[in-house]
């Protein structure tokens, strides 16, 4: 459980991007009627930032716990 305490940012982001990807995968994409391309394409991009953060916050913290040992 004090895992889970110390590194709860990083899976919120971690979570937090999952759920765009789902979300972009359940949204799907379709080609309307006058031939333009549908999407949620902004899910893409947030996903990825969001996998970025949860990595720099997985990072920092664990520096900082090794650090205070």
């Amino acid at each position: 459980m004090k895992f889970l305490h110390q590194y709860k940012i990083s899976i919120l982001f971690c979570i937090s991007g999952m759920l765009c990807l789902i979300t972009y995968s359940i949204i799907g994409s379709y080609v309307d009627e006058k031939g333009i391309l549908i999407e949620p394409f902004a899910l893409i991009p947030l996903f990825w930032l969001f996998q970025l953060l949860a990595l720099v916050a997985l990072v920092v913290t664990f520096l900082r716990h090794r650090k205070s040992l």
